[in-house]
């Protein structure tokens, strides 16, 4: 899979954001994989760069490969789905690139909690 990213910022955090996903095909979910946890390493309004453990190998070209993400920036938990763009192995895992579905609200919810938490990186490096 090959995608470029034509956006207008992408936040990379210093230390990966903890969550979990669930694997979908086709809209519905894997459940021999269940709910999996996984690493945000970078994220934008339209999608995140996430790491996991779970290999996706084995359904990867079947057909509309998504995750369901389920994270917090700042306080507010959000719900993402997302299709799996590219993958590469990296580690014990891969890397996978995830766009978002058009969610306008999501798009907003994760720019507003960039914001606070980035508010708070910076008040709390001024007072070391």
């Amino acid at each position: 899979m090959h995608f470029k990213r034509q956006e207008g910022f992408r936040f990379v955090f210093n230390e990966p954001i903890e969550a979990s996903f669930k694997l979908l095909i086709n809209g519905q979910p894997v459940e021999a994989l269940g709910s999996s946890p996984c690493k945000i390493l970078d994220i934008s309004p339209k999608g995140v760069k996430m790491f996991s453990e779970v290999k996706f190998g084995e359904y990867i070209n079947r057909a509309t490969l998504q995750v369901e993400l389920q994270f917090v920036l700042d306080v507010t938990p959000i719900q993402a789905v997302g299709e799996i763009v590219w993958s590469k192995p990296f580690g014990r895992g891969n890397q996978y690139g995830v766009l978002f579905q058009a969610q306008e609200d999501i798009d907003e919810l994760i720019v507003s909690e960039m914001k606070l938490r980035r508010k708070k990186e910076v008040l709390l490096a001024k007072q070391k």
